[in-house]
């Protein structure tokens, strides 16, 4: 048996909860993530000096990074499609999905405060994306209370 198909059989013996509205809504947030961080860390890969965002690089200055490759695989691999990964466990059933959801949730808030404190500013997309990663923290808690309460019990 493939470690494919081991894998689906593991998620089928033991589906987590249903999305519910919880991870209805969290799931839809996971993806509007995604999608923008793939689309941000995309335009930050290409063009490390942030000539297509129009972000001059003068806003890393005091930060460790040099120019905005790093951030930008960060920003598009972990949150765009680490998000978009999670999504798909979530839509799966993976009983293990609203705990990553969790983590991504607060990832991006974490990501959201340190990005503020180093460039020293705020535009509209900081409580944008905070809000989302808030939402998707909040979200997938109660989607996944009933797992956490069933492996607690055992």
């Amino acid at each position: 048996m493939s470690s494919r198909a081991l894998a689906r059989a593991r998620a089928t013996d033991n589906p987590g909860p249903e999305p519910g509205p919880a991870g209805k809504v969290a799931i839809l947030m996971l993806v509007v993530l995604g999608l923008g961080a793939l689309g941000g860390g995309a335009g930050l890969v290409s063009a490390p000096d942030g000539s297509i965002m129009h972000i001059p690089d003068s806003i890393l200055d005091g930060s460790p990074f040099p120019d905005f490759l790093i951030p930008g695989l960060i920003l598009g691999g972990l949150f765009g499609l680490g998000s978009l990964a999670v999504a798909v466990l979530g839509l799966r059933r993976w009983p293990v999905a609203p705990f990553l959801a969790f983590a991504i949730g607060c990832g991006q808030m974490i990501w959201i405060v340190v990005q503020v404190a180093i460039i020293k500013g705020v535009s509209f997309l900081h409580p944008t994306f905070f809000g989302i990663g808030l939402v998707i923290a909040l979200a997938s808690v109660r989607w996944g209370w009933p797992t956490f309460r069933a492996r607690r019990a055992r």
